[in-house]
C-alpha cells in the first residue's frame, strides 16, 4: 500500500509542478482560472492512488515470447531442478532483516490516521455548532440558511449554511451586505466541499509538502474569488479591505470556511490594495478550454496514459550472461526478502497458466495466499514483496508478473540462480493440451524428436573441448562454459563412450538417457526448446 501511495504522491507532485510552471509561464493570475485549474489537480491527486498501475491505454506493449530456461543450480554436473530448496538457518527458516517497510507503513498510517481523525472531529464539531446555532430570519437573509451563535468568532460557511457571530446586529448595512455576498459566493460555488477534499488530500499525502501547498492555495483562491464578488457588489475596495482587517480573527485550520482566516487576511488585503480592477469572470467555454489544456497533463500523471511496463529483460544473449553478471544476480536473488501487505484482490490478476516451452507454471490462489506449481513439482507458496513481485521462503527464487493495462498478468518471470526468465500466459485449453502431451509422452515413453542425437553430439563435443554453444539456449551455454573444465575431467576419467540408451521421460518432461563408458556410466537428462536447441542438460554420475 505504501508503494502505491508513494507512486501516487510522485505523480501528483509532477502534475502540480508542471501546472505551476505553465501558469507562471503564461502569466495567469485570474483567481477564477486558477481555482478551476487547481480543482482539476486536486481531483487528479485524490484519484491517483486508484490509477497507479491501471492505465486506460498504453504506448508500446510488446511482450517477448516465453523462453524455457534450466533453473535450479544451473549445473550440468549434478542433478538439479527448478525451484530447488534453498539453504536454511539453524531453526529451519531463512534469516530476515528488520522489516523497515512495515515500520514505514506503520508510521504513514499513524500520521495519516491522526490527520484524518482530526479532520473528522473538526467537521463533527463544526456540524454540531451549525445545528445548535440559532436561525436568523431577517429581510437581508433572503430566505437563505443563515445562523448565529456566540461560539462563532467570524463569518463563515459550513456546507450551504452561512454562520455569523452573535454580534452581527452591530454591523452597518454596507458591511453586512459585503459579508453576505462573500459567504453566498462560497455557498454557490461549493467551496466548503472543495476545501474538505483538499484537507483529505493533505492528510493522505501528509509527507508531501506540495499537498500542503495545494491545500493552502485552494483556500486562498476560494477567498479571493469571494472577495472579488463582494467588492463588485459594494464597489468600495478600501472599505472592504478595512472590513477584512477588522474581522481578521477567523479560526486557523477550521473545517468551516471563515471569511477572515488569519492565515490569509494579510495577503488578501495586500492583493486587494494592489489591484485596480476586478478579475474577469469565466464562462463555460473558458472552463472547457481549461479542462482541455489540463486534462492531458492530468491523464499522464495519473496513469491514464502510460508507457506499458517493460518486462524484465530476458536472458536472450549468451554473450551478456557473463559469470560476474550471473553472480551478482544470484547474490541479489538470495538476499533475505521482506513480506509486505498488498490488496488480496490483486492475486486474482495473477491466477492462471504460464508456459515455458513444454512446461507449465500453474498459479493458484488459496484465500490470501499465492501458490505456483511447475510441471512435475509440488506447489510452492510465494509471498508478496511488492504488488507484482513475490518470493518463496523454501527456495531462493522469486516470481514477478508483467501486467497489461487492466492489471491482469500477461507473463510470469522466474528469478532464480542468476537468471530472469519469461513465461507467456496461456489459457486453460492450451495448458491442458501441453499437459496432455507431456502425460502421453511419459506414459508412452516417447522421447522428444532429436534429443538422443543432440545428446550424442554434445557429449562428443564436450569431450573434444569444443561444445557447440550455438546448439544451446543462452542460459545453458553460460552454464556449460562455467563448468567445462570439470566436465572434461569427468568424461576423460569415464573413458570412451560405448552406448546411449533411452530410459524414459521424467515427470518434468526431461528425456532420461543412460550413457555407458569404458569406466562406468552416467544418467543424462535433456530437454529441447521449441526451436530444437538444448534448453536443459543434467548429468548424474554412476558407478
Amino acid at each position: 500500500m505504501l508503494a502505491i501511495v508513494l507512486e501516487a504522491a510522485i505523480r501528483s507532485s509532477v502534475l502540480i509542478v508542471a501546472i505551476w510552471i505553465g501558469l507562471k509561464a503564461l502569466r495567469i493570475f485570474n483567481p477564477h482560472i486558477l481555482m478551476s485549474t487547481w480543482r482539476l489537480v486536486l481531483i487528479a491527486s485524490l484519484a491517483s492512488p486508484l490509477m497507479v498501475g491501471r492505465p486506460m491505454f498504453t504506448v508500446g506493449a510488446d511482450i517477448p515470447p516465453a523462453l524455457l530456461v534450466l533453473t535450479g543450480d544451473m549445473s550440468i554436473s549434478s542433478l538439479a531442478s527448478d525451484l530447488a530448496p534453498a539453504s536454511v538457518g539453524p531453526h529451519g527458516t531463512i534469516s530476515q532483516h528488520f522489516d523497515w517497510r512495515l515500520l514505514a507503513t506503520s508510521i504513514y498510517l499513524l500520521v495519516a490516521g491522526w490527520l484524518l481523525l482530526r479532520l473528522a472531529i473538526g467537521t463533527a464539531l463544526s456540524w454540531r455548532l451549525q445545528i445548535s446555532a440559532d436561525p436568523v430570519y431577517e429581510d437581508w437573509t433572503a430566505g437563505k440558511d443563515v445562523r448565529s451563535s456566540p461560539a462563532i468568532k467570524a463569518p463563515g460557511t459550513f456546507g450551504s449554511t452561512i454562520l455569523l457571530p452573535e454580534h452581527y446586529g452591530t454591523w452597518d448595512a454596507l458591511d453586512r451586505r459585503a459579508i453576505m455576498v462573500h459567504e453566498e459566493s462560497h455557498v454557490r460555488r461549493g467551496d466548503f466541499y472543495v476545501l474538505l477534499l483538499a484537507a483529505i488530500n493533505r492528510a493522505v499525502f501528509w509527507f508531501n509538502p506540495l499537498a500542503w501547498w495545494l491545500n493552502s492555495r485552494i483556500v486562498y483562491l476560494a477567498e479571493a474569488r469571494s472577495d472579488a464578488a463582494a467588492i463588485e457588489d459594494i464597489e468600495d475596495r478600501i472599505r472592504y479591505a478595512e472590513l477584512l482587517v477588522r474581522l481578521g480573527h477567523g479560526p486557523s485550520g477550521s473545517t468551516s470556511l471563515a471569511m477572515a482566516r488569519s492565515e490569509t487576511v494579510a495577503r488578501r488585503v495586500e492583493q486587494l490594495l494592489a489591484e485596480t480592477r476586478l478579475p474577469r469572470k469565466i464562462d463555460w467555454k473558458a472552463r472547457a478550454a481549461i479542462v482541455a489544456c489540463v486534462l492531458p497533463l492530468v491523464a499522464v500523471s495519473s496513469g491514464v496514459v502510460a508507457q506499458a511496463p517493460s518486462p524484465p529483460k530476458a536472458d536472450n544473449d549468451a554473450t551478456t550472461l557473463d559469470p560476474d553478471t550471473m553472480a551478482k544476480r544470484k547474490a541479489e536473488q538470495e538476499q533475505p526478502r521482506t513480506e509486505v501487505p498488498i490488496d488480496a484482490k490483486l492475486l486474482d490478476n495473477y491466477v492462471g497458466y504460464y508456459q515455458r516451452a513444454v512446461l507449465i507454471f500453474t498459479v493458484t490462489r488459496q484465500g490470501d495466499q499465492l501458490f505456483a506449481q511447475l510441471t512435475g513439482q509440488q506447489p510452492v507458496q510465494f509471498y508478496p514483496e511488492s504488488p507484482t513481485k513475490f518470493f518463496a521462503k523454501v527456495v531462493h527464487a522469486q516470481i514477478s508478473f508483467v501486467t497489461d493495462p487492466q492489471g491482469k498478468a500477461a507473463a510470469l518471470v522466474l528469478h532464480q540462480n542468476g537468471h530472469e526468465q519469461l513465461a507467456k500466459r496461456v489459457d486453460k485449453a492450451e495448458a491442458d493440451r501441453v499437459a496432455e502431451q507431456l502425460a502421453k509422452r511419459i506414459k508412452d515413453g516417447t522421447a522428444q524428436p532429436g534429443s538422443e542425437a543432440a545428446l550424442r553430439r554434445t557429449i562428443e563435443a564436450i569431450r573434444a573441448g569444443q561444445p557447440n554453444y550455438d546448439a544451446m539456449t543462452p542460459e545453458l551455454a553460460v552454464a556449460t562454459r562455467q563448468q567445462l573444465t570439470g566436465l572434461l575431467r569427468g568424461l576423460e576419467q569415464s573413458g570412451r563412450l560405448q552406448s546411449i540408451s533411452f530410459r524414459g521421460v521424467g515427470s518434468g518432461g526431461w528425456d532420461v538417457y543412460e550413457a555407458k563408458y569404458d569406466n562406468g556410466l552416467s544418467i543424462w537428462r535433456i530437454t529441447l526448446a521449441p526451436d530444437g536447441k538444448i534448453a536443459g542438460l543434467l548429468v548424474q554420475g554412476g558407478p
